[in-house]
């Protein structure tokens, strides 16, 4: 299992948003923020995203497109992907 943690994952460079701040609690993620973006869209998804675990983020979020294959909610799904792998 993920351990708990603050999370600053820095994007690809490839999206308006250069990091993704948000805290894992027991697997589930909390209190998500993007570092730049589309307002709107970045706090949307961060809403959507808040009290689902890292799994169910990265499933829902993994390949939405914006920007020539990459996106700011697919770059959340990376970062949740990591924690995955590296648990």
């Amino acid at each position: 299992m993920v351990k708990d943690q603050h999370v600053v994952y820095k994007t690809n460079g490839k999206v308006c948003a250069g990091e993704i701040h948000f805290d894992v609690v027991n697997g589930v993620i909390h209190n998500v923020k993007f570092i730049g973006g589309c307002k709107g869209n970045t706090q949307g998804v961060a809403a959507l995203a808040e009290g689902l675990t890292l799994e169910d983020v990265a499933t829902r979020t993994m390949g939405i497109d914006c920007h020539g294959g990459e996106s700011c909610p697919n770059e959340l799904a990376k970062a949740c992907k990591k924690l995955i792998d590296e648990a």
